[in-house]
């Protein structure tokens, strides 16, 4: 039960980031945008659904290639998506991984603090028993 408390404390955490909030705001606009003006410049692209698809493929790297840009305004729209959800991602990843480690120094830490302080609360009884 601890656990699932820390784990719920550290998600909160996280996306309690304003930050965070924002670049994955920027994240699902230009998936939206970009999804959109593909969707308008292939004409191999038969839905709005499906510009979206190929725009989250491609921003988060998966590439599954069941849609792929044939014209030259299609791979230009393709390359500046690309740079930018390379940016925008590796963004994400650097909050969310700054995030853990520094719960994970935060929890660490304190602990150690603690139990150092316990080891010197001892070694002072001890102390004071020999004295007495």
């Amino acid at each position: 039960m601890k656990i699932l408390n820390n784990l719920l404390s550290l998600l909160s955490t996280v996306f309690n980031s304003r930050r965070l909030r924002t670049i994955l705001s920027a994240l699902i606009f230009f998936v939206l945008l970009f999804g959109y003006i593909f969707y308008l410049t292939e004409d191999d692209v038969n839905t709005f659904g499906d510009g979206i698809w190929w725009a989250l493929v491609t921003v988060t790297t998966v590439g599954y290639g069941d849609i792929t840009p044939a014209t030259t305004l299609g791979r230009f729209v393709a390359s500046a998506l690309m740079f930018l959800g390379l940016g925008l991602i590796a963004t994400v990843t650097a909050i969310v991984s700054a995030k853990f480690v520094q719960n994970f120094v935060d929890h660490h830490t304190n602990d150690d603090v603690l139990e150092k302080l316990e080891e010197i609360s001892d070694e002072i009884n001890e102390l004071k028993k020999k004295i007495q």
